[in-house]
């Protein structure tokens, strides 16, 4: 049987079947939640099939019977490695929207779970802790990652900014001391403007955490890599879960500096301002 989800194969097949069999495979396509709770009666009901039709539609797919048929597009509704983005499409229904952003970004974290080392996260952080000033760097999407990081690490009372703007990225680099990181995001580790911060940064004596692809460019330039792999034409899609396993760092970084500061719940940030805010 193909590894394919069989999402995927009901798709591939779809221009071989018969007009009756391609309206079960749209409905399926579309709804595969409602689905896999439904009676072969029912689904027969709605797609305006026999039930013949629908046994000659599961075996299609080499299943013996409809029950069989159910539990592997139940299974296939569950994230699975390794991580395969599921594009969305035109034509797609809500159901299909909900169902695929929230499997991609499954995937990612079960990815992200996979990929990452602990002393990579270890590493980063005692830098970042003993730091005099961080800087923060991301240019495009990874912007919003900096500036979650910022507010992240300022609520556990660390001197540190994001920096957004070419020219302002530059001289912040340039102006770099000892005592000081620059965190530096990027997902490919290919970008030219990031790469010459770190450089840069360097020169002026500072360390430089990235988090970024192994390997890369930006990698090789860095004195502390946290490898996160990058998925396939991020430049093109830069859908959400390419970006989540960037925030998950971010959330295991501060945890970890919280832990070795000896907080009492190192997973609950202290609230940034110094009043209670109102509640209605």
């Amino acid at each position: 049987m193909s590894t394919n989800s069989l999402l995927q194969r009901i798709l591939q097949e779809h221009d071989r079947m018969g007009p009756a069999e391609q309206r079960l495979g749209d409905f399926v396509k579309a709804h595969p939640g409602q689905v896999i709770h439904m009676s072969m009666a029912r689904l027969s009901q709605e797609c305006d099939v026999s039930d013949p039709t629908v046994m000659r539609f599961c075996r299609r797919f080499g299943f013996e019977g409809y029950q069989d048929f159910k539990l592997n597009l139940a299974q296939s509704l569950v994230p699975s490695a390794p991580f395969a983005y599921e594009q969305i499409v035109p034509g797609d229904s809500i159901e299909n929207i909900v169902r695929k952003t929230a499997r991609n970004s499954l995937n990612a974290i079960q990815r992200a779970l996979e990929d990452l080392l602990p002393a990579q996260i270890e590493e980063g952080a005692k830098l970042l802790q003993a730091a005099s000033w961080v800087g923060i760097y991301a240019t495009g999407i990874s912007e919003v990652t900096a500036v979650d990081a910022e507010h992240k690490f300022q609520r556990l009372g660390m001197r540190c900014a994001a920096v957004m703007g070419r020219t302002k990225q530059w001289l912040h680099a340039e102006a770099s001391r000892p005592n000081e990181v620059a965190l530096i995001f990027s997902q490919s580790g290919h970008t030219k403007q990031m790469i010459e911060l770190a450089i840069a940064a360097r020169t002026g004596g500072a360390r430089v955490v990235s988090i970024t692809a192994a390997e890369s460019p930006l990698a090789r330039v860095s004195d502390v890599l946290i490898a996160v792999t990058p998925y396939d034409r991020t430049e093109l899609l830069t859908p959400l879960a390419s970006r989540l396993n960037h925030h998950l760092v971010i959330n295991m970084l501060v945890t970890s500096i919280a832990v070795t500061s000896g907080s009492e719940f190192p997973d609950q940030l202290p609230a940034l301002d110094s009043w209670q805010t109102d509640k209605i």
